[in-house]
Order: C-alpha cells, then structure tokens, then sequence
C-alpha cells in the first residue's frame, strides 16, 4: 500500500515494529513499546499509566481481527483511525477541543480499580475501529475540533504542450505512456504518384504516426534518422555527425520482387525530409521517417511534468440515540434471565451503528455502478458447457475480467479486488472445488462477513442487504481497492469515537443512555477514484 501523509507512514512503522516484537518473544509492555510512537497514541498510554500495556494488546488483537476478517494485513490508514478513536476519549481530547460535556467521568490512570474506566474506553474504540472497518474504503481521521479532514489526491500532469500531450495534460493512468520525455519523433505519409515522399518532424507529435507540421522546425540529432517502409527499415542517415542542414539518406526495399532504391536527404535543423524512390513506391505503402531531437540545440525544448495536490474536504456529522430502561424491567430480566437490559441495549445500538454506515456505503456503491455493468447468463452458460456447475460458474471469470479492466481504466489506479454476493449466488459458491472457491471459514452471520476467494482473485463478501436477488436471478457488486489508499472508491473518517454516556434518573426511575458519535461516510469526491464500482447480473440460474 502507498501512504502519502507522513502520519500514516509513522502508523505503519509502528505497526510493523509492534508485531516484530510480538513476533519475537518481545515483552510488549509500556516502555518496550512506547519509544516510537505517535504522537497521539503516546497520549493515550500516558493517560492509560500502568494499563498502558492493555492499550496495546488492543491494537495488536484489532489487527490481528481485522487479518482474521478479511484475509490481508491491516492497512496503516485504519490503524491510524483506531488510534484518533482511542484519542477522541482522552481527557487532552476533552480540554483540547472543548468536549467536556461529553467526559463520561473523571477517571484516570490513578482511578482506585485496576482496569480504570478510561484506558477501557480507549480499548472499546480501538477494537471497534478494526472491527467495523471496511476493507476497501479510506480511513482518515477527521479533526475533532472543526469535525474536517481534507482527502489529497496526487495527481501529474504535462508542464508543456509536447509530444502528444497538450498542457496541463493528465499523465496518470491509461493516458500515461504517450511520446512525452523521448527524444525521438516519428512521421508517416504515403509516397507521391512519381514516388516522392516528403513530410516534417516537429516537437508536436499529433500521435503515434504523424507529427503537426505547423509546430516549427525542430533540430535534430545528426545522423539518427531511419526510415521505414511497411514497419521494415530499409534507410538511414548518413552517420555524419558534424555539419548543420541537410544530410543525405540512402537504402533499397525489395516489395513484390522490385527492389526499390531509397534516396533523399533529412534538414537536422528544420526536421524536413524529402525522399525519392527509384522505382517509385507504390502509393499504398506506409514510409515513416524517426529520428531523435538534439536537446543541446534546443534546450528550451525539454518538457517538464507537474505534480500537484487536490484537496477535498469532508465533514463528519452527528449520530446519536438513547436507550431508556425502568428499574423493574432492569431487576425482573436481571432476576429471571441473568441479563442487563441496560447492555443489551447498547449492544443493539452499537450493531445498528456498523450496520448503518456499511449498508450506506453499499447503497453508494449501486449508485456508482451503473456506470460499468455486464450481464452473466447463467442459463446460456450451462447450455454452452452442458456440464456441471462448476464449469458454469467458471465462466464468470471472464465478465469479472472485463468488468476489472473497465474499472482500471477508470479509476486510473486498480481493477476488482472484493464482491458482494447474495445467498443464493454464495450457496452455489460455496458448492464448487478448492480451485474455484477457497472458503474463509468464518461462520455464517445474518450480516455483512468475508465468506471465500474467488479464483484466487476476488475476496468475497456476503451481504443480505441492498442487493437484488429472485429464484432465477441475482446482482453481484463489484469493488476495487486502489494501492494509493487515498484513491478508494469509500472515505471513512471518525471525529469523535463512538461513545456512551449516562443519563439521570427520571422522575419515574427510568435510567437510561446516550449513544454519540460524529463521522462522514462518503463517497470519493475525487472523480476517477469513486468509479471503483461495477455490477454484475446474473440471469437465468
């Protein structure tokens, strides 16, 4: 992965050096661990004191969860937005950025019990951050004052008009590759009636065969120049390296059994050519004359790229409930079901949060799709092969193919890395052999888990939501995780962890508390970077 704020590449140092000592045997314990860390991490095992070690382990279990989850290494970026969560519930947090009112109390590392409530906080946040976190999205950690973050997309571009870009032209991508930084041009043109062939080199390269011979003379270096007939090279320049103006060009192509004899001479200091063929090519054929420009005659030639930084800015926004519980229903379930209404409560709020905010990602990813979708006919497939399934489904290898290679293009940076599947397409999944479908081994869950790998390729992810699915038919979304993380299709950021404070006693003794937390679930407001969805559906099962 590619990390481009210097916070999250120290995150990943950190990271690396905790589970290498980990690795090794080495005691993780507050003064083993602490030498390197963040900033705001160090914050939080200060405050945790003799409990800086629980702190620990919770970042080292998240990301071992988190590999368990989806089958990779935890990325720096949702490490680093466990350690803002872990930060949001800090007292410095609290005096910082004024949040006094949402101190739940006033423990710290010298509370009276051992496991003090705030270090427990932090560990809440850490673990929830690797739990919920969403494989392919960004993770950055809005600030807590102001509730921004800014995403910065790197992205170049042509410092010049030259060669085949024009100014300010995208260099990323698929529009990368085209006549830019070489020296060499190359123009082509059929011969005339009498078999004259004449033409220009110039810096412009209009593409890949022709140059614009309105762009100015352009100096070339001496004795460089080939020529070619068809794609077959059969003259060349003079290997006289001195001298200015014209130099001679000579050579022969046998076509159809004629030899045809080249002549002619190429300006090295205007880019003009002009050829004879004796006898005179035929008017069909292709002749392309290449040569090299001479930078040292024309410095001011050199291109130059530009590298720049678009920033966009998000917002996080407020999430909130209560929950409300009376005295008798507390002591009758505690009584009779040994439950707390109280926890079991906060847990349901706590499952809604995740759930919301991965199904709204969903939801923006259908959106997205639309603009890359393909159509598997199952039925047709299984009467091409007349065969089992496994033959069938093998086939979806190649729309997803197609599919990935659209987005690459798209997204200028990645193709399809995870799929979400409905129950009926997972159930026929999971009926195939090891070499098809490798399953993760986690259990089945009523929502969102990573159930297998598809070809080796595409993880795939059960979902019972959003997707559209009948007897006969069924969608498959399709994600890519971008290598510069700054680039996925999903922004994730946390201001404030999610967190849980108490209420008072009401007049009718009922008790309750509040849930709040303040993040943005967005989609990538830069453009190419958000087409990293695709559809797939399935018809004809």
């Amino acid at each position: 992965m590619e990390y481009l704020k210097q916070s999250t590449q120290d995150v990943h140092k950190y990271m690396t050096a905790l589970q290498e000592a980990q690795a090794d045997g080495t005691k993780l314990d507050s003064a083993a661990v602490t030498d390197e860390a963040p900033q705001q991490f160090q914050i939080v095992l200060d405050e945790a004191g003799k409990n800086a070690d629980l702190i620990v382990r919770a970042l080292l279990d998240g990301s071992a969860l988190y590999e368990r989850e989806h089958g990779v290494k935890v990325p720096a970026d949702v490490a680093e937005n466990a350690i803002q969560m872990a930060y949001s519930t800090t007292r410095d947090a609290f005096r910082r950025y004024g949040l006094k009112s949402l101190a739940l109390d006033s423990a710290d590392s010298n509370h009276h019990d051992q496991i003090s409530l705030q270090p427990n906080r932090a560990v809440v946040s850490i673990l929830s951050a690797f739990t919920e976190a969403i494989p392919y999205a960004h993770y950055l950690p809005a600030d807590i004052g102001s509730n921004e973050a800014k995403l910065a997309i790197m992205s170049h571009q042509a410092g010049v008009k030259f060669g085949q870009y024009e100014q300010n032209g995208s260099l990323d991508g698929a529009d990368s590759g085209g006549s830019f930084i070489s020296a060499k041009r190359l123009h082509t043109s059929n011969p005339a009636g009498g078999g004259a062939v004449t033409g220009k080199l110039t810096k412009i390269q209009t593409n890949a065969n022709t140059c614009d011979p309105s762009a100015g003379d352009l100096k070339l270096l001496r004795g460089r120049a080939i020529v070619y007939v068809n794609g077959i090279r059969c003259a060349s320049e003079a290997a006289v390296t001195r001298g200015s103006g014209n130099n001679s060009v000579s050579g022969s192509i046998r076509i159809g059994g004629i030899e045809h004899v080249i002549g002619g001479t190429i300006n090295t200091d205007t880019g003009e050519y002009a050829l004879t063929s004796t006898p005179a090519l035929p008017t069909t054929v292709n002749v392309a004359v290449e040569s090299s420009i001479d930078f040292e005659r024309q410095p001011d030639l050199t291109p130059s790229v530009i590298s720049s930084v678009e920033t966009f800015p998000l917002l996080a926004s407020p999430w909130r409930v209560t929950t409300h519980n009376t005295i008798d229903t507390r002591t009758q379930m505690a009584n009779e079901l040994n439950l707390d209404p109280h926890a079991e409560s906060i847990l349901a709020i706590q499952t809604q949060f995740a759930n919301e905010r991965h199904r709204e990602v969903i939801r923006k990813g259908l959106r997205i799709a639309v603009n890359n979708t393909t159509t598997f006919d199952w039925g047709q497939a299984k009467t091409l092969q007349d065969s089992g399934r496994a033959a069938v489904w093998a086939d979806l290898s190649y729309p997803l193919a197609a599919l990935s290679q659209q987005m690459a293009l798209n997204t200028m940076n990645h193709g399809i890395t995870h799929i979400y599947v409905t129950k009926n397409v997972l159930a026929q999944l999971r009926g195939l052999p090891a070499t098809i479908f490798q399953s993760s081994g986690i259990a089945d869950r009523p929502s969102v888990y990573r159930a297998g790998r598809l070809f080796g390729l595409y993880e795939v992810y059960y979902t019972p939501w959003e997707l559209a699915e009948t007897n006969t038919s069924a969608q498959i979304l399709c994600v890519g995780k971008a290598t510069d993380v700054a680039r996925n299709p999903i922004v994730l950021g946390d201001a404030v962890a999610p967190m849980v404070l108490p209420l008072a006693v009401n007049s009718d003794l009922r008790q309750g508390s509040a849930f709040y937390a303040r993040n943005f679930t967005e989609l990538n407001p830069h453009q190419p970077s958000a087409m990293g969805f695709a559809m797939i559906e399935v018809t004809n099962f």
